[in-house]
Order: C-alpha cells, then sequence, then structure tokens
C-alpha cells in the first residue's frame, strides 16, 4: 500500500524481495487544498533572508490561534541559523530527544506557531491546523517534497507550500533513472511554464494533472500567472489584405483514383474496436 511511491522505484522493491505477483494499492497523491508556489533566487544567501522575511510577516498576520506552519531545511545547521533568526523552535535528529519532544508539544498546542525541521518532520504529521509550508533550498528529491509539503492542508483548508530556491545550488547526481526524483525536484523547481501539477502526478501517480483538472484545485502559480494575462482573441485583430492577381495561387488538378485503389485503402483500415 503506498501514496507517494512511484511506479519505477515501487518495481526496484518489488524486484529486489523476489516478489513477482501482489496486488498493489495505490491512492492519488493530488492534493487539491495545496497550492505549490516557487521563488527562485541567485543565490541561496539571498533565498535565506527573503525566507524569513516572509515567516516573520506571515506569523505577525496570522492571529488564528489555531494556525501552524513547519519550514523544511536540507541542514541541520541552517535549521538551527533560520529558527534563531525568525525567533521559534528548531527541530532535528541532533536535538536532545527532551527539547524535541517539548518543541514539537509546543508547536502543537499552538504555544509555537512556526517550527524550522529537518526531514525528520517529513512525514507522519497529522495537525489540522498546518496552513504552511515553507522550504529552503530546493527539496531533496519528489519524494521529500509530496511528504513534507502534504503536512499542510491536512483539515481540508486551502494551503500553500513555497519552495525558495537559489541558481547557485548544486545539481543533484543524476543515476540514470532517477527513482525518487531528484533531478526531476530541481527541473520542477527552476521551469515557470507548466502547472506545478505536472510533474508531481506524472512521477507519482503515472497521469498528468492539473489545476484545472482537478475538482476544486486551489491554483499554483504558474497557473495564477496564466489566468493573469489577457487573453489573445483580446489582442490580435486582423486585417483583410489583397492579394495581387499575379501572384494567386494556380489550380492544381488532383489525379484520379481509381475505384479499385480506393476499396484497397479501405480494406486496410481496422475496425473501430481494434484501434487503441
Amino acid at each position: 500500500m503506498t501514496a507517494t511511491c512511484p511506479i519505477p522505484l515501487r518495481s526496484k522493491i518489488l524486484s529486489t524481495l523476489g516478489i513477482e505477483s501482489c496486488h498493489v494499492i495505490h491512492a492519488p497523491t493530488d492534493r487539491p487544498e495545496i497550492s505549490y508556489r516557487v521563488n527562485v533566487f541567485e543565490s541561496l544567501k539571498e533565498a535565506k533572508a527573503t525566507l524569513i522575511k516572509a515567516v516573520k510577516e506571515r506569523l505577525a498576520t496570522k492571529t488564528n490561534s489555531s494556525f501552524r506552519g513547519l519550514v523544511y531545511c536540507r541542514k541541520k545547521e541552517d535549521v538551527d541559523e533560520i529558527a534563531k533568526m525568525i525567533g521559534c523552535d528548531a527541530f532535528h535528529a541532533d536535538r536532545p530527544e527532551d527539547e524535541r519532544k517539548n518543541s514539537f508539544k509546543n508547536w502543537v498546542d499552538g504555544k509555537g506557531k512556526i517550527m524550522v525541521c529537518s526531514s525528520l518532520l517529513g512525514c507522519g504529521i497529522d495537525v489540522e491546523g498546518v496552513t504552511m509550508v515553507f522550504h529552503f533550498g530546493t527539496p531533496w528529491s519528489i519524494l521529500d517534497f509530496v511528504q513534507e509539503s502534504g503536512r499542510a492542508g491536512r483539515g481540508g483548508k486551502a494551503s500553500m507550500s513555497v519552495v525558495y530556491a537559489a541558481k547557485d545550488e548544486r545539481a543533484p547526481e543524476e543515476d540514470g533513472v532517477d527513482l525518487y526524483g531528484k533531478v526531476t525536484m530541481r527541473e520542477w523547481v527552476l521551469q515557470n511554464s507548466t502547472c506545478r501539477r505536472v510533474a508531481l502526478s506524472s512521477f507519482l501517480d503515472d497521469g498528468r494533472t492539473t489545476c484545472t483538472l482537478l475538482k476544486g484545485a486551489v491554483p499554483c502559480d504558474v497557473c495564477i500567472a496564466e489566468s493573469a494575462k489577457p487573453h489573445p482573441g483580446k489582442l490580435v485583430s486582423f486585417s483583410r489584405m489583397a492579394i495581387p492577381a499575379g501572384d494567386a495561387p494556380k489550380a492544381i488538378k488532383l489525379p484520379t483514383i481509381p475505384p479499385s485503389s480506393f476499396d484497397f485503402a479501405l480494406s486496410r483500415i481496422p475496425p473501430v474496436e481494434h484501434i487503441q
């Protein structure tokens, strides 16, 4: 049973375990309540400063007692630094166990609205009030991102997942198969022309879902930008141009096809039920 295991990785797991026949229950990964957004900066330093400013602004405006937010970082030192700059708790494996328990409890209870964490809190967290998930830097992979951003919107409310990435980040090494979606994740971050849901659904569900096709979906940044553009029909005007008589195309006489040839061509078309 799986909700985030892509088909290539699933096949690898079954092959490794020696399982040749089984029944797979795969839940769709589509999360219509989450709006995916990406901000790409020239450097990680700039991305970090902007992220900290954005989180502080959110904290200043979010007076609802049920609001919760998470900031994910790839490095533990970034977790500590960003938490200190924001003024909230940090959560990662190197923190003492008692401290982690207290930080998590304070966050769940609402004493701390925001918590900065590593992938240690990437899955299994089902807190209804989480409506904001931030990522500093490009997430490790599509699998990590879907798990971590999926902490938002658990109560069904419209939520946001915002990535603060940079052009100077080190590109992931290709393994030829990209089982976990590391390369796909980096490509997803850098592109801004295709609906954010397309790559996620293609990689995880072997389908192509978009904000417009997914019922009740909160639009991503790409779809929001596209919807703001003027309709091309309102911008394009056509004028009638006179074609000089001398430049008019000459009539072409089509060859006559013998009836027998036409019958033969028809016989080559398969019945409708055989067309895939």
